[in-house]
């Protein structure tokens, strides 16, 4: 089995995603897995390659990351325009059908809302390491360990951003993974760095932080008024998460269910925001198991 890569075209943008070569002669359930910062579609060339056995795996680029194509302005990347463009995506690739979807990060950040404004499109949701938005805005408006902890946002939204993050070949980029990013396999690693070396690819990637509503870090105040976003999922969902991530505090976990009406949430205590690399063969098996019905 190999990995191949196609693109589909949108009505705002053009989205590059893997699969494996018997993709499109499959009738399987699709399955999408969506990325995060800083990585791209190749966060999930293990997945891909164990788990088209069962599904019709898929990763795509998020807009203006890596393959896929960005948006004309850095403020076209708030959450309604990417939810849209998601729901485009999957109506397109699934025929209308609903999906098993895989997020982490700002892929999360995008699945949750997207899950509760299409649940239609959603068979079953899991996400990794990326905070329900409604729990995450509560804890960036009133902890401070949660301020500190997104402090390297400020880094990336200033107008030095691309210079500040890719000096020392990439020293902050790589720092975020904890140790982690050499353990990556070397297609990966050339595949992020390949994107990371792309200016426009990586400012795009600033952007989404740019939109993001109710931002607030060590050195970054409010601006408008806080609103709690009312996200709520009705679909089942699978919660996996490292709790020392360095990325969001524990307690964004605190009060989920009250968000999430059919929820499970498996904690590895060991693990932090890479997850899905860390415990890779164990989350393949626990994805399997929650959407094998």
């Amino acid at each position: 089995m190999t990995i191949c890569q196609s693109t589909i075209s949108l009505s705002k943008t053009s989205i590059q995603y893997l699969h494996a070569n018997t993709f499109h002669s499959s009738n399987k359930p699709i399955l999408i897995f969506l990325h995060g910062f800083p990585e791209n579609s190749w966060s999930y060339e293990a997945y891909i390659l164990s788990m088209s056995d069962s599904f019709r795996a898929i990763a795509p680029d998020l807009p203006g990351y890596n393959g896929s194509l960005g948006f004309e302005k850095d403020s076209d990347y708030h959450l309604q325009n990417l939810i849209s463009c998601l729901a485009e995506f999957v109506k397109q690739i699934a025929n209308g059908e609903p999906v098993y979807l895989v997020a982490h990060d700002w892929g999360g950040a995008i699945a949750w809302p997207f899950t509760a404004f299409y649940e239609n499109l959603v068979k079953k949701l899991v996400i990794l390491n990326a905070a329900h938005p409604s729990t995450f805005t509560r804890e960036m408006l009133n902890n401070p360990r949660q301020q500190k902890q997104s402090d390297y946002i400020t880094d990336l939204i200033s107008e030095n951003g691309y210079e500040i993050v890719t000096e020392n070949n990439f020293y902050r980029l790589k720092k975020l993974y904890g140790g982690w990013f050499d353990k990556l396999s070397n297609n990966q690693q050339g595949r992020f760095i390949q994107q990371w070396s792309d200016r426009s690819s990586l400012q795009n990637a600033f952007a989404y932080y740019k939109c993001m509503p109710n931002l607030v870090t060590s050195r970054t105040q409010l601006t408008g008024e806080a609103s709690l976003p009312n996200i709520r999922i009705q679909v089942p969902t699978l919660v996996l998460w490292g709790m020392r991530d360095t990325a969001f505090v524990p307690e964004v976990l605190h009060g989920l269910d009250d968000w999430v009406s059919n929820l499970e949430v498996v904690k590895f205590e060991s693990e932090d925001h890479w997850l899905h690399h860390q415990k890779a063969s164990d989350i393949i098996t626990r994805i399997r198991n929650f959407c094998k019905n």
